[in-house]
């Protein structure tokens, strides 16, 4: 008992006070329901223009989804499947997260894809039925369809299925008319009901659906308020390197997109925000091709997966060169000092380091114990990875969120911070610091009780050295990617590939004590929301006494030793 009134405290003791305002406000206005019907405003809808090839019609994006299985009824979400339909298209057989996505309609984008590639009218057919269903499903205005966040994802794919389907909807005037008025309805509904008493992405992505809504419905007065507001929120969340402030690549290219988006809605009734929002775009992109490139998928810092967000290098760059004439810089930047990423990087091996603050003090919720973790690849391919995140409500949300889920260290057997319930943090880590220069980056840290960890890692041609300093009980992990498997002789540990070939070795002090894991929860790994691979994790422990400790990994050039 006394344990969840302390994570409260900690929880509320680092919030605005607007979002303790809106908590309170969500309190006491829960069970009201949202007003399935509105009124609209007399005129034809302009069009946002949204339909980005590069984006919506990417073969590498496109393979998430099963478009026969999508004609036939059935929808295949985060490896779930299901059948839309019912009462408020409720699911209680699956997890809340696919329950969420399935409202998003993102699945409806594949039939506009396919309808634009192969002129079938059974694809417009069935993307009608399925809005017509969803409008009929959810006509009582309650369940996960009415939360603000699916009515910003939901509206955006269908403006975006709306320009690719082109010429077919707009001549179906019944339909359109329809569908346009269920639109305005949960528009005027979001407008109302934004999620300020959590604030980070998910406003930003009620505010961007606003802000096209009041493009594509004209509303100049609700266009110019929105837009005041974005531009305070993208000044707080974009930091001054680029990156998201929530410190997930994941949402990073999800934000990415979103004023990929607004650029295109934009660009002619205001020209000003445009160009305001490609400077944005250029930095964004920019940090992320130097922190993803040469790890071969998102990096899995924070809450983060491959299967949400859409591709980088074939999708969003294309995307964004196509669209907007913006290519990343040549030159990859190595230290992004707001956000705590540092890139050390050859010609075979990439590492990224996390030597900075979790996530906002007051948006924790999509925050791990990664403090001075790393992911490596090799030749473009993850070699030690994160565990990553795989699911938000389930056994692992805190086992994928624990400090032994990273290539970190854990002291004296404690927690970094405290991750409690499913997004939320009480007690956290502190004073933490990062840096590079040259062929070195370094961070440090003081975990929520108080112990310091400080580690520097080196590159040097085909040699990672990693030197940690410690107080007390220590152990490191190394989480290996599950193309390869560890092999100890004595003091010596090898990395094998499935050929049996050795990539490379590891050698900790004489005295560490070392462990292989190839069962457990520990072996879990998660590069994609709801599919769990099982992994080989190396656990190196010693006595910390304020000593550097040294962990040195050599691999062979040209790839087997």
């Amino acid at each position: 008992m006394w344990n969840k009134i302390e994570n409260y405290y900690w929880t509320l003791k680092y919030l605005k006070k607007s979002q303790l305002f809106y908590l309170l406000k969500n309190r006491l206005e829960r069970g009201k329901k949202a007003k399935p019907a509105a009124v609209r405003p007399v005129g034809e809808p302009a069009s946002l223009g949204l339909w980005m090839d590069g984006l919506d019609a990417c073969p590498d994006y496109l393979r998430r989804f099963d478009t026969e299985e999508i004609l036939s009824g059935r929808v295949t979400l985060l490896y779930e499947s299901g059948c839309p339909g019912g009462n408020r298209w409720a699911h209680p057989s699956r997890s809340h997260l696919w329950n969420f996505n399935l409202h998003y309609l993102e699945f409806l984008v594949p039939l506009a894809a396919a309808y634009r590639r192969e002129k079938e009218p059974r694809y417009y057919e069935r993307f009608r039925e399925y809005c017509r269903s969803w409008i009929r499903d959810n006509a009582d205005g309650t369940g996960d369809g009415w939360h603000p966040y699916t009515i910003s994802l939901r509206l955006t794919n269908l403006w975006i299925c709306l320009d690719g389907f082109g010429d077919v909807f707009r001549e179906d005037g019944q339909f359109a008319q329809e569908l346009t008025d269920s639109m305005y309805a949960q528009y005027v509904h979001l407008r109302r009901h934004t999620e300020r008493h959590l604030l980070g992405n998910h406003y930003l992505e009620n505010l961007k659906a606003i802000l096209l809504g009041a493009v594509f419905f004209q509303e100049a007065e609700t266009y110019s308020r929105c837009k005041k507001k974005l531009r305070r929120e993208l000044e707080e969340q974009i930091l001054p390197d680029g990156v998201h402030y929530e410190r997930s690549l994941m949402y990073h290219k999800l934000i990415l997109e979103d004023l990929m988006r607004m650029a295109k809605a934009v660009r002619c009734p205001d020209e000003a925000f445009y160009k305001e929002l490609l400077r944005i775009l250029k930095e964004m992109a920019d940090a992320a091709w130097s922190l993803e490139s040469g790890l071969g998928r998102t990096p899995l810092f924070n809450d983060a997966g491959d299967n949400v967000a859409k591709p980088l290098e074939h999708c969003l760059l294309a995307a964004l060169e196509a669209e907007f004439g913006i290519c990343p810089q040549a030159e990859k930047r190595s230290a992004f000092p707001q956000a705590g990423y540092y890139c050390l990087e050859n010609e075979r091996i990439k590492i990224l380091l996390d030597a900075g603050e979790m996530a906002p003090a007051y948006m924790p919720g999509h925050g791990h114990c990664d403090g001075l973790s790393f992911e490596l690849g090799l030749d473009q391919r993850p070699f030690f990875v994160n565990s990553g995140t795989g699911q938000y409500q389930g056994e692992l949300r805190s086992c994928f969120r624990s400090t032994a889920a990273h290539n970190t260290v854990v002291l004296g057997g404690e927690e970094q911070s405290v991750c409690w319930g499913e997004h939320r943090v009480g007690r956290r880590m502190r004073l933490v610091s990062g840096g590079c220069r040259g062929r070195w980056a370094a961070g440090s840290l003081v975990t929520c009780t108080g112990r310091h960890l400080s580690r520097r890692i080196g590159l040097r041609d085909h040699t990672v050295v990693i030197r940690d300093r410690a107080e007390g009980p220590a152990a490191a992990y190394l989480h290996l990617a599950p193309e390869y498997e560890y092999e100890q002789s004595g003091p010596l540990v090898r990395v094998l590939n499935q050929k049996g070939e050795e990539m490379c070795r590891i050698r900790t002090g004489p005295k560490d004590r070392l462990r292989i894991f190839r069962e457990g929860t520990i072996c879990s790994y998660a590069p994609e929301f709801g599919r769990i691979r099982r992994i080989q994790v190396l656990q190196i422990a010693w006595e910390g006494k304020d000593a550097e400790h040294e962990i040195r990994i050599q691999f062979q050039k040209g790839g087997i030793i």
